[in-house]
């Protein structure tokens, strides 16, 4: 392995990345190279390796110097050493060990089933708010596949500890599910706050198994300086891996259907599968992100090995027109040829953005 006189967060600093998020080991700031503003890149500061989630770029410290700025990697190397050493830096400029987050320690994920069992029973006392219902419905959902699917409206914050302790006294693990962790008194909660309030949304695995949970915020967060996109986020995963004994849930894969499908639909976001799956009646795995592909892989495998034969790219209609939704298309059907399986891309009237949209209005213009 190279010593390196430097670290990934001192390309960070030469290149003025705007750091969004801080983790443990690692940072998300918005991505050099395909310009996104929303802190999609995440920095791994103990590996000194970076991955966009957005574009999908990826790779070393040199790497991404090189990317930004159009160079080869020797050329990346020389220019780096010359910034640091001959003081030829950028305004604002910060020390690698000023940009490392305070240090946190967290725990391992919990197995599955203990994940299930106290997100179940977590989502089994709370209430799903009026607006949020009425949202579902809007969506094409009845009541009845809204209760089915275990939606839920986030807690209020002062009841976080409350709801802990419940858990705890009916036996849930709650050290190493995604949204726990140990608070400064020595006793442990679970991350709701009041600036994320919104509908949580469960995220299940292909064995039909809570994975982990998503929250779709009722007011999206937005860059205090005005830049990204006009939006903001609107999704945020119930995660704790900035806390103390707290962990990420990472990025699962939600699945909702039969796993043993002939044909799988893979799209972009779990409520938006929950919606067209409940309007289709076919099945489909639902990733975080276009470029967020990692953990379809293993579901891939298990479709093949369950019979499935063909896979439907159903990502939004701005495939067409976004070549970072395009890149990620792409990789899932070289994923599914991987497996055997063939892949299909599915299109429809681009004035519907996404395939809940278009089977929304398939649908309404049918009851009309």
């Amino acid at each position: 392995m190279i010593d390196f006189p430097f670290g990934i967060m001192d390309v960070a600093a030469l290149l003025n990345l705007h750091i969004r998020r801080r983790q443990p080991d690692s940072v998300y700031t918005d991505c050099p190279l395909c310009g996104d503003k929303r802190g999609k890149m995440n920095i791994n500061i103990k590996k000194n390796v970076f991955r966009c989630n957005y574009c999908g770029e990826s790779g070393g410290m040199i790497a991404l110097y090189a990317q930004a700025y159009e160079i080869c990697n020797s050329d990346a190397y020389r220019d780096i050493c010359d910034a640091l050493h001959s003081g030829n830096l950028p305004p604002g400029f910060e020390a690698k060990q000023a940009k490392m987050p305070p240090s946190v320690q967290n725990s391992g994920l919990a197995d599955i089933a203990d994940i299930h069992q106290t997100l179940s029973a977590l989502l089994g006392m709370l209430q799903l708010a009026g607006p949020h219902r009425e949202n579902l419905v809007c969506r094409g959902l009845t009541n009845d596949q809204i209760d089915r699917l275990g939606y839920k409206s986030t807690p209020p914050h002062h009841l976080c500890r409350q709801l802990t302790e419940r858990l705890m006294n009916q036996g849930c693990v709650v050290k190493g599910v995604p949204g726990f962790y140990l608070g400064g008194d020595g006793k442990w909660t679970v991350k709701f706050y009041t600036k994320t309030a919104g509908m949580i949304i469960p995220v299940r695995g292909i064995d039909g198994l809570i994975r982990g949970a998503q929250i779709r915020l009722d007011t999206p967060i937005r860059d205090a300086n005005g830049s990204g996109d006009s939006t903001g986020a609107k999704y945020l995963w119930l995660s704790s891996s900035n806390k103390h004994m707290g962990v990420t849930s990472g990025s699962p894969v939600h699945f909702i259907g039969d796993p043993f499908a002939h044909a799988v639909y893979v799209t972009e976001g779990s409520l938006k599968a929950d919606v067209a799956h409940c309007l289709m009646n076919r099945s489909f795995a639902a990733v975080a992100g276009a470029n967020n592909l990692s953990q379809l892989d293993l579901v891939f495998s298990m479709l093949a090995m369950g019979g499935t034969k063909l896979i439907v790219e159903a990502h939004d209609m701005d495939k067409f027109s976004n070549k970072m939704v395009s890149a990620g298309a792409a990789k899932i059907y070289a994923m599914a040829h991987k497996y055997g399986m063939e892949s299909r891309q599915l299109t429809w009237n681009p004035e519907y953005k996404g395939i809940d949209d278009w089977q929304l209005s398939l649908k309404q213009k049918g009851l009309q």
